[in-house]
Formats: C-alpha cells, sequence, structure tokens
C-alpha cells in the first residue's frame, strides 16, 4: 500500500479552512480513482507543540495507482480547490506502508 500524506499548518481562520476542507475539497477527494481510504483529522502534539494542525491520509493499492490518480482530472480539480484556501499551509510525502 501506498500513501499519500498531507500535514498542513493551523491556518489563520481554522473554521474557515475545515467548512471549506470538508464541504469542498474533501467530496472531490473522495472520487479519486484507485483510492482505497482517506483518513483525516486535527493533531496534537505531545509534551510541545505540533509543527502541524491536520493531517489527511489517502490510501492507494500502490505507487501506480496513485500516480494514475493524480493525473484523473476529478483529482486535479480537487487540488485546486484545496490550494484556493491552503496555499502555503499544507506539505505533501508519500509513504510506502511496510507490513
Amino acid at each position: 500500500m501506498v500513501q499519500l500524506i498531507a500535514l498542513y499548518r493551523k491556518p489563520p481562520d481554522p473554521e474557515d479552512f475545515l467548512r471549506r476542507y470538508r464541504g469542498e475539497h474533501l467530496p472531490l477527494a473522495r472520487q479519486m480513482p484507485g483510492l482505497l481510504k482517506i483518513e483525516a483529522g486535527l493533531l496534537e502534539g505531545v509534551g510541545s507543540d505540533a509543527p502541524y494542525w491536520y493531517m489527511a491520509t489517502l490510501s492507494f493499492a500502490d505507487r501506480a495507482s496513485l500516480e494514475e490518480s493524480q493525473r484523473a482530472d476529478v483529482s486535479r480539480q480537487a487540488a485546486r480547490v484545496l490550494f484556493s484556501f491552503a496555499k502555503g499551509l499544507v506539505d505533501f510525502t508519500v509513504r510506502e506502508v511496510e507490513e
């Protein structure tokens, strides 16, 4: 399994961010071809402040499925919507899940 992980810094208006993330971006992201599962939620530092405030993990069967999904129109649309309110707040990484 391969996961696309999005890590978000705290936005100036957290309520607006969550409203737009959940109402605009997430419905599009859920339509990404090959997507197996999305997990998302707020983060909390343990013993200190965490550099990230929110995290989303999108799971795909393998790297090829992720790459194919990223080329889909709905994926590009989801990215455009996301960057309309989260530009400069998000870092992405890909993780190969070891089982």
